[in-house]
């Protein structure tokens, strides 16, 4: 409803003129009466009415130089109708002069009464409109720079009305973290942001808020993903936490959104905001170290700051990679599993996690490309590499790198398959001239970019021999070849076959030929 204030010396006019017409109809109503002009500038100021309605003859001070005080006081907001009994053209001039709305004359016609009142409910509803598009113009340049530092006492005293907040009071800022939103485009995810910041305003304010807050709270858009709040007052920290978590439970709004809520140090005064904003975003920092809890205050990380420097354990870091080639699910996904598990036990901190994710990706791009792949044919690769674009918590963040993890998997499983298809032959070649040399298994998986464990199952079922059984039965074909033609020593023999123990040479000659090598040669010998 409108506010009027009635201003007539004469009680009975007041009382009559209230009566007149039926002022809530029409959207008014009448707060307060004055008797005379000096006694009506100090009620407008205390009232702040949208219409004062006064006579022009009033003792002590009349009507014009009513208007004329209450103006120069500050109050512009209010629109003025004087009713006179006289026709005086001098009066309707310098009321004119005086911006005043409506001159009627008495007796007053209720018609023309309501005509001013609907023409100036008009005129109100305009200027609300204007000066709501411009403050929704001005508050985000208004915020910017009270987070940001740049505001000054004397910009902050201007535009006070803009944002409806008290300078003088502390302030908290909230920062409003959107994490594991759905695939969606730009416009989408403004809706969503949009959505919720009608729902984080109502929490705020509405009247069941814990702690209250009187004024009407600004959210601030920082980008898709993220809003901030300025919130006068809940200097407790217990204060604070039920508000953060109130605000989490109005950001959570469906479709698996999970919100987090960085909460800054009290700040006294809205020009030292940016000291709880810039505390708010050192919050951010214990994101994974503490991924349990829904709200993280400044206080509850000041003395405890996660760290920096963490890495990821090389056991930890291996088995990973391991699972990874050997494309074992379950290994793979209990290693990453220890990882993030890590990440809160060991309190790392935000951009150590960005850097354990990002030795993961590139260790797993580095497998790929050893396999003669190419890693920018993974679907996920470029969603994980930027993971941080779009923000995410533990389960978020693990659910991405599973993903990863498990395509680079199978791509990798299947490189080798294709390698293993075409080259299984030229290994066999290899070995078959390499024999005599210090090869293993692992060696040659390596040299022809391929998973020891594989190499070995696909040798066995090329050939149908285990791949030490094969090199080992080589090597004793060509020893008993050289005790038969040469006269080199047993020590001499094994050195020649790949054999650097000699008696171990001997035990594994005597496993194959049920003889040693010197009774093998000495049956040769006694045939001749």
């Amino acid at each position: 409803m409108r506010k009027v204030i009635l201003v007539d010396d004469e009680m009975f006019a007041r009382k009559g003129l209230a009566g007149l017409i039926p002022w809530e109809q029409y959207g008014y109503e009448v707060v307060g009466e004055a008797e005379d002009g000096e006694e009506a500038p100090a009620l407008i100021g205390r009232l702040s009415p949208d219409v004062v309605v006064t006579d022009i003859r009033m003792p002590v001070l009349d009507g014009l130089g009513m208007i004329r005080e209450a103006q120069e006081r500050g109050y512009g907001g209010t629109h003025f109708i004087i009713i006179s009994g006289f026709g005086d053209f001098k009066y309707a001039q310098q009321a004119v002069r005086f911006s005043v709305q409506d001159y009627l004359l008495k007796p007053i016609d209720e018609y023309e009464l309501i005509a001013a009142l609907v023409r100036i409910g008009e005129q109100l509803k305009r200027e609300q409109e204007r000066t709501e598009a411009e403050d929704a113009l001005r508050r985000p340049s208004l915020f910017e720079a009270l987070v940001s530092g740049r505001a000054e006492e004397r910009e902050l005293d201007a535009d006070r009305h803009t944002l409806g907040w008290p300078a003088d009071l502390p302030y908290r800022y909230y920062a409003v973290e959107l994490n594991d939103p759905p695939a969606e485009d730009a416009e989408a995810a403004l809706r969503r942001a949009g959505d919720v910041a009608r729902a984080l305003a109502r929490a705020v304010s509405g009247a069941d808020a814990v702690p209250p807050c009187a004024c009407e709270p600004y959210v601030h858009f920082r980008d898709r993903y993220e809003l901030g709040l300025l919130v006068p007052g809940a200097i407790d920290p217990r204060e604070a936490k039920a508000l953060g978590e109130r605000l989490a439970r109005a950001a959570g709004c469906g479709d698996g959104i999970a919100p987090r809520i960085y909460v800054g140090e009290a700040a006294s005064g809205l020009l030292r905001a940016r000291h709880s904003c810039m505390s708010a975003q050192e919050t951010r920092k214990a994101k994974f170290a503490k991924a349990g809890e829904t709200v993280l205050l400044f206080e509850e990380i000041r003395d405890a700051e996660p760290s920096a420097c963490r890495e990821i354990d090389a056991a930890v870091y291996a088995a990973l990679l391991e699972g990874l080639e050997e494309n074992h699910a379950d290994a793979m996904a209990d290693a990453l599993d220890r990882m993030l598990a890590a990440f809160g036990e060991q309190g790392f901190a935000a951009e150590a996690v960005a850097a354990a994710v990002s030795r993961v990706v590139y260790g797993a791009a580095a497998v790929v490309r050893t396999m003669q792949g190419d890693e920018r044919r993974l679907r996920t690769m470029s969603g994980t590499l930027g993971w941080q674009e779009v923000p995410r918590s533990l389960a978020g963040l693990r659910e991405l790198l599973l993903a990863f993890l498990t395509e680079c998997a199978g791509y990798i499983s299947s490189l080798r398959e294709s390698i293993g298809k075409g080259d299984i032959a030229k290994i066999k070649a290899y070995i078959d001239r390499h024999f005599h040399e210090n090869i293993s298994l692992k060696s040659i998986s390596q040299r022809y970019y391929m998973n020891a464990v594989y190499l070995g199952q696909l040798f066995k079922k090329t050939y149908g021999v285990y791949f030490n059984d094969y090199v080992l039965q080589l090597r004793i074909q060509e020893a008993k070849r050289q005790l038969r033609q040469t006269d080199k020593k047993v020590y001499e023999i094994a050195a020649s076959v790949g054999f650097c123990n000699a008696d171990y040479f001997v035990t594994q000659f005597e496993k194959v030929e049920r003889k040693t090598p010197t009774a093998y040669k000495n049956a040769i010998s006694e045939k001749i």
